[in-house]
């Protein structure tokens, strides 16, 4: 599967209802079920917006996770942890856009960090927590973020500046290939030690596609440098992410790495988090609203249960999170961290499909051999008029399957981490000296395309 944020990055299942299932009455109806999940549309969103649902989003994920993995897990340190960075990385960007100006980047930066840890971590850890809503709340998460990159992150913001590089900027690039360079190095010098269909295999092997990936943006213009700002920050995350679960689950493997990953309390340095900062000077964001959203509303439908209260204490409880309280052993999470992975799921990322549970795909806690609504419309499959949950009766429906639809409909194509619609899809330059004024007023987006 294709690895990209915009796949509800990486995130390629389908939505579910809030609460647990019961299973339905069978009775057939006479025209489409109407789903639970009626928030299809709402409000355009903003970057303060959507910082307020992701904060929801922790806070269903934390309450999910709550009575199934204990906060005294040592195998949960990073679970845990990541929540908490993730919490505080959000109410930066919360004073940032208050601010409405580049400090909202650094929360970003370290938004980006946190969460792929607590996805990567999650990946992992769910085996062992069969029922759990977590992958849900994960999916939000994901979406929001998603949403917020590709509308209001930095490879939005230099490509509104618009204007040729600086000298210092074509350095910052050149360093950071540099970087690159060097990490897929370290990768590979290690891919050949490790137990295939492990863990820490798929952790290298993920790696080094992302530093594959990057590699494929070789120019100096303005728009491979936002294509690589965006690839390069990916990348960065998603390294640091699997170096911290390296170090706490596999001592044995952070040794061959020669202690070359980064450390539990250690970060990489973000090439291009000083000079992000300053892209945001003269731009207005904040103002800025995303009235083309696509199915935004239902994949965030979770954080509709929660309310502002249950935000503010839970963002306590996590704040009061200590690693070094973690002490106790956990057989079934040491058990799911030593597991084999399975041979489909040998390449590829974990971000993917971070919200599938063990044998869950849509992730409502309940298996999918005893799950009998498999689209979460509250309608049972046998008497579900309309399969994939889109309004229209499958007797109307030429496309039953929404990721048909989704495949074809990449909003980031050019994979710069700014949205089609608010760009060239092409790379091209309309987004250029002109500060990309095809999408500058709704935040990126123009009501036609239908992206994201």
């Amino acid at each position: 599967m294709k690895y990209t944020l915009r796949n509800s990055l990486l995130i390629t299942v389908g939505l579910s209802s809030l609460c647990l299932l019961t299973t339905p009455s069978i009775a057939a109806p006479a025209k489409a079920a109407a789903a639970k999940h009626k928030h299809k549309e709402g409000a355009p969103l903003t970057a303060a917006t959507l910082v307020t649902d992701m904060r929801k989003s922790v806070t269903f994920i934390g309450k999910s996770a709550k009575a199934k993995i204990s906060t005294k897990s040592k195998e949960a340190v990073p679970f845990w942890s990541a929540i908490k960075d993730t919490n505080a990385a959000l109410a930066e960007m919360d004073a940032g856009i208050k601010s409405n100006d580049g400090s909202m980047v650094e929360g970003l930066d370290n938004l980006g960090l946190s969460l792929h840890q607590l996805a990567a971590s999650w990946a992992v850890l769910r085996t062992s927590d069969e029922g759990s809503q977590v992958g849900r709340g994960v999916i939000s998460l994901f979406k929001g973020y998603d949403l917020y990159l590709t509308h209001y992150g930095p490879s939005v913001a230099r490509k509104h500046a618009g204007g040729k590089l600086t000298e210092e900027e074509v350095a910052l690039l050149k360093a950071a290939r540099t970087q690159v360079s060097g990490l897929k190095e370290q990768f590979v010098s290690v891919q050949s030690k490790l137990k295939p269909k492990t863990y820490q295999h798929r952790f290298v092997a993920d790696t080094l596609g992302l530093c594959r990936q990057i590699e494929t943006v070789k120019g100096n213009s303005l728009n491979d440098y936002c294509a690589y700002i965006f690839q390069y920050n990916r990348l960065m995350y998603t390294a640091s992410a699997y170096n911290t679960l390296i170090d706490i689950w596999y001592p044995e493997t952070a040794q061959q790495f020669g202690r070359g990953s980064s450390g539990r309390n250690a970060r990489p340095a973000l090439a291009f988090r000083k000079s992000s900062r300053g892209y945001y000077s003269g731009w207005d964001y904040v103002a800025l609203a995303i009235s083309s959203y696509s199915d935004y509303y239902e994949a965030t439908y979770c954080v509709s249960s929660i309310t502002s209260e249950e935000v503010s204490s839970f963002e306590s409880y996590s704040e009061s999170y200590s690693e070094e309280s973690a002490t106790e052993e956990s057989s079934e999470e040491e058990s799911s961290i030593d597991e084999e992975v399975s041979e489909e799921d040998e390449e590829g990322s974990f971000i993917e499909d971070v919200g599938d549970g063990a044998d869950d795909e849509d992730g409502d806690g309940i298996t999918d051999e005893e799950d009998a609504d498999d689209d979460n419309d509250g309608s049972a499959d046998e008497s579900d008029a309309d399969d994939d949950n889109d309004g229209v009766a499958d007797t109307e429906d030429a496309d039953e399957d929404p990721a048909a639809d989704e495949d074809e409909a990449d909003e980031d194509s050019n994979d710069d981490g700014i949205a089609d619609e608010g760009g060239d899809e092409d790379g091209g330059d309309d987004g250029g000296d002109d500060g990309g004024d095809d999408g500058g007023d709704d935040g990126g987006g123009s009501d036609d395309d239908g992206g994201e």
